[in-house]
């Protein structure tokens, strides 16, 4: 066998490599086959997709101008609200102008009135001191009864629109649960609560005390107070006799009556407050409570029950003004603002509880005070002495 050397071997391998290395022809026509059909197969593909991205593109404008079209049809039916706004009474409760409107939807019609109590004449009457309230001249709303007229909704805005032979359009926005401000500034009250889906309610709690038994696990009490009064001197032992008080207790429940210890904060301020108190659990642990125009709200939800609201003796707002006489009362806006005052939010935490009287503005309870601690709780109040 014949050895070659390494630099024979490397020169046998170029020889080699130059026998099988293509010409520049054969260069030139691999690289225009190769070149020509790339082009070819670019193109077809082009061609071939082109059917089908129209078809999506057509077929993507079919399904949202179908879809734009129903959410519109959709909007424009949730804003009509007209339906929901029979039955409701909405009266003018600033004097920022010389009138006294009201706005009643009832039965297909709407009414509006300017029942202005202001007497212009009289030896009582002061001109002056009535005009420095009036800053509002040009009022929007134009009394009389519609029968075309429609009310839509844009999240807290309401527009009445009237047509017929006198067309005109009001709004009014709502600043709280009860509250609306038109769009000239007057300001408007209701009893009414509306869009207001989720509410939490109390069908169990009694609006009134009945008697209870005793046993081991209660005592009795002398309470005077008027703070829990709701037009029948509710809970007045001079009235009714003893209270109950029960220690059998181990969670407390919202609604109930609890007697317990004032916080020293409340006495140091008012000595005149008694150590000993009453209120009702409104606000369990681990719930935020709110009040918003003169309501009460759990966790955003509406308290619907009858200690959920603002009240004097039991009255709402409407109910207040109806029936108790102008004479009795001094300041009505003072009043009215009670109504619907406000509380921002309160975080009940864990072994506390928010307590409230039935009778805001005669009584302390959370709004004072916070949350109030469950070891402060002596008992639960279950009815009158027999």
């Amino acid at each position: 066998m014949k050895h070659l050397s390494d630099d024979r071997i490397t020169e046998e391998l170029e020889n080699l490599s130059q026998k099988f290395k293509p010409s520049r022809a054969q260069k030139d026509r691999a690289h225009s086959i190769i070149f020509q059909e790339n082009h070819y197969r670019k193109k077809v593909r082009i061609q071939k997709w082109i059917p089908t991205v129209v078809t999506f593109i057509l077929l993507l404008s079919i399904i949202s101008g179908a879809f734009y079209l129903t959410n519109d049809n959709v909007l424009q039916s949730n804003n009509d609200v007209t339906s929901d706004w029979d039955g409701f009474y909405v009266q003018q409760t600033s004097t920022n102008s010389n009138t006294q409107f009201t706005i009643y939807f009832h039965n297909g019609t709407l009414i509006i009135e300017d029942i202005t109590p202001y007497s212009t004449s009289g030896e009582n009457f002061n001109a002056e001191k009535f005009k420095k309230h009036i800053t509002i001249t040009d009022t929007k709303l134009i009394p009389g009864k519609y029968k075309e007229y429609s009310v839509t909704k844009n999240e807290d805005a309401y527009t009445i629109e009237v047509k017929g032979e006198t067309e005109f359009t009001y709004t009014l926005n709502k600043v709280a649960p009860r509250k609306y401000i038109g769009e000239d500034g007057i300001e408007y009250s209701t009893s009414l609560y509306l869009d207001f889906s989720e509410v939490i309610t109390d069908d169990i709690t009694p609006e009134r005390l009945e008697t209870a038994p005793q046993n081991e696990h209660t005592f009795l009490i002398e309470w005077g107070s008027d703070s829990m009064d709701r037009g029948n001197h509710d809970f007045e032992s001079h009235e009714h006799g003893q209270l109950v008080v029960s220690t059998d207790f181990d969670e407390l429940k919202r609604g109930q009556a609890v007697y317990y210890h004032m916080p020293p904060s409340v006495i140091a301020k008012n000595a005149a407050v008694p150590e000993m108190y009453i209120g009702r659990v409104v606000g369990l642990p681990g719930e935020t409570v709110e009040i918003n125009g003169g309501q009460v709200y759990i966790d955003g939800k509406m308290l619907d029950t009858f200690y959920g609201k603002a009240t004097r003796r039991g009255a709402g707002e409407e109910e207040y003004f109806n029936t108790v006489p102008s004479s009795v009362y001094r300041d009505e806006q003072g009043i009215r603002d009670y109504f619907n005052m406000n509380m921002a939010a309160v975080t009940v935490e864990e072994n506390t509880v928010f307590i409230l009287v039935d009778q805001w503005w005669r009584g302390y309870d959370s709004r004072e005070y916070g949350p109030l601690p469950v070891g402060e709780i002596e008992g639960i109040i279950t009815g009158i002495a027999d």
